[in-house]
């Protein structure tokens, strides 16, 4: 009896959040290709995000991220097409099978953020390749599109391209990072460990951020948030021959999937969080430990908008 109870529990969990919106298959059933879509396409699908009910978007109704969320460009004002291109610097043998991924939407200043981080990375004597997205969506060859509209998704999509163009040692870095040096010190660790994440404390500390529909679909509840430490996704390394970061990848792609586990106020991270730890992926430290902010640093620099981090990977 217990066991049919339990049987009907998790039966009832899973159509809680299994995912259906009639609104977005009809929009991936117009686009004729959907590994190379057309202006049209691409318009087609900034409207859905921009105006489409997305009823999954609901716990998330009165956030200030709700802005953003619907208004993700992916192409430029004057209809510019997004930009593929690949980057490589100062390759030798340890480095000719690392990269680096850079995304930036066509959404106000990412853009020339992604170009300024590309020259930050080149001038401060960083050895490897370097894939830059600007507009579009990462990973389009492999269906990537499909994903667009989970909040934040394009970071795991990114991370998934590089590993099937048969990249081993990948580094995510958001485009408000300026790299102080060359990150040998962290693809070092990413080598040998197999990952890097960085931690903001635990989910316990920003514990009113993350909501508890996305929580129990990923299958959690408050008791676990002291237990899990939160990690960040500005900076997140994963060496695709160690199994354990393939395994968190596939993970992470699959909550994605799921959506749910990704409407909330830190929508990627509250899912890379819980996979990272059930699969003991321990954060290699706190995030100021290798990062800092403009007031900490005793250097000419001119202040920015968005906020700006310097990664100093010698700290």
């Amino acid at each position: 009896m217990i066991r049919k109870i339990c049987l009907f529990l998790f039966v009832i969990s899973q159509s809680l959040y299994s995912f259906c919106d009639d609104e977005l298959m009809k929009l991936w059933l117009s686009i004729e290709d959907i590994t190379n879509p057309a202006i049209e396409d691409y318009r087609s699908v900034e409207k859905y995000l921009k105006q489409g009910t997305r009823a999954y978007l609901e716990p998330l109704a009165n956030h200030d991220r709700i802005p953003r969320i619907r208004n993700l460009q992916l192409i430029g004002a004057n209809d510019e097409m997004p930009i593929f291109e690949k980057h490589s610097f100062n390759i030798h043998e340890q480095s000719k099978n690392r990269c680096i991924v850079l995304f930036g939407s066509y959404n106000g200043i990412y853009p020339q953020q992604a170009r300024r981080l590309l020259a930050d990375l080149e001038k401060c004597g960083y050895s490897g390749h370097v894939l830059l997205h600007i507009g579009g969506f990462p990973n389009l060859a492999n269906g990537g599109l499909k994903i667009c509209h989970v909040p934040y998704s394009f970071k795991v999509a990114f991370l998934l391209e590089a590993q099937a163009l048969g990249y081993e040692e990948i580094l995510w870095l958001d485009t408000a990072m300026h790299p102080l040096t060359n990150l040998d010190r962290i693809f070092t660790v990413i080598h040998e460990k197999g990952f890097f994440f960085t931690n903001v404390g635990f989910l316990s500390d920003n514990m009113n951020t993350h909501l508890p529909e996305a929580a129990a679909a990923l299958g959690v509840t408050i008791d676990y948030y002291r237990k899990i430490p939160h990690v960040s996704s500005s900076i997140i390394g994963l060496n695709m021959k160690n199994p354990k970061a393939v395994q968190l990848l596939q993970n992470w792609f699959t909550e994605t999937e799921n959506v749910y586990p990704c409407i909330t106020c830190w929508p990627e991270e509250l899912s890379l969080s819980v996979i990272a730890w059930r699969l003991r992926c321990q954060p290699y430290c706190w995030f100021g430990n290798c990062v800092c902010g403009e007031h900490e640093l005793e250097l000419p620099i001119v202040r920015q908008r968005p906020l700006q981090f310097y990664i100093d990977s010698r700290r």
